[in-house]
């Protein structure tokens, strides 16, 4: 668990997730694995004043990464208008995932999403 997010801290959970694809053989999902985690820890840190846990797990297929945060305000994913200069994140990551999911919990929410290998 994060007890809180600090910019200084999404490049050593990258090198962290990267390190578990190649020890799991599925180095072939770090690129956009990494990118999600950053959108996710990011979206923590300037968004929330609060911490997170970050959960990476291996499935038959692939992979879930997991960011629970402890802030109710849910994120909006939607396709941002071209002059807008923020909010394009969570809408690029729902296109290069196969699965991006926002569930709100008591206390906070769960922003995931999973990588089919293949």
């Amino acid at each position: 668990m994060l007890t809180r997010v600090y910019a200084e801290v999404i490049g050593p959970v990258r090198e962290i997730v990267r390190i578990h694809l190649r020890v799991w053989r599925k180095s072939d999902l770090s690129f956009t694995a990494e990118l999600g985690v950053t959108e996710l820890l990011t979206n923590v840190h300037k968004h929330t004043r609060g911490g997170c846990e970050v959960l990476l797990r291996e499935t038959p297929d692939g992979i879930t990464i997991a960011v629970t945060d402890f802030d109710d305000t849910l994120p909006a994913v939607k396709e941002p208008a071209l002059d807008e200069e923020g909010g394009r994140g969570l809408f690029l990551l729902s296109l290069l995932t196969d699965d991006l999911e926002i569930e709100p919990l008591l206390g906070g929410k769960r922003v995931w999403f999973r990588l089919r290998e293949g």
